[in-house]
């Protein structure tokens, strides 16, 4: 028997065996077949899908977080304006202070110095009352005439930078 020759029996079994183990492999495999075919499709659908929300997920997060840096911006803006005034007025604040102590100082040392002056005036005064009674007693021991205690007392006032 030669592999071309067509004997009709053995084909008609052949088909017939194919035919059958299609049938069965249709009956026990082809629907779990196309369930874990329509399982898989369902799968990557699903994937896709969750693909596309992620993405709009991501896009609303990046325009969130726009946002967020727009605002942080501005509040760290507001927030740098309002240090930059508070250290104003603290800054005017102790000017004003320092302002006040040095006018205190400055009257304190004008005080200190009119009662300095009017000291060195007393001792001055003082100075002059013991040089001029000095004078007289000067004037008394030498028992002269009126004539000479006069000249004797413009000499000592000339002599003291003073003038009759």
């Amino acid at each position: 028997m030669n592999l071309l020759d067509f004997y009709f029996p053995e084909w008609f079994w052949v088909a017939f065996n194919l035919l059958v183990l299609i049938l069965v492999l249709r009956k026990i495999l082809w629907k779990r077949v196309f369930r874990v075919l329509e399982e898989r499709q369902e799968a990557v659908a699903k994937a896709m899908q969750d693909a596309k929300e992620t993405e709009r997920l991501r896009t609303e997060m990046e325009q969130l977080r726009a946002g967020l840096n727009k605002e942080l911006e501005a509040r760290t803006a507001e927030m740098t304006q309002e240090a930059r005034t508070r250290a104003g007025k603290e800054f005017d604040r102790i000017v004003a202070e320092a302002e006040v102590k040095a006018a205190k100082i400055v009257s304190a040392a004008k005080t200190r110095a009119r009662q300095e002056r009017e000291a060195m005036l007393v001792e001055v005064k003082d100075q002059v009352a013991a040089t001029t009674v000095e004078a007289v007693g000067l004037l008394l021991r030498e028992n002269v005439d009126n004539e000479r205690n006069k000249r004797l007392l413009e000499d000592f006032l000339s002599e003291g930078g003073m003038s009759a």
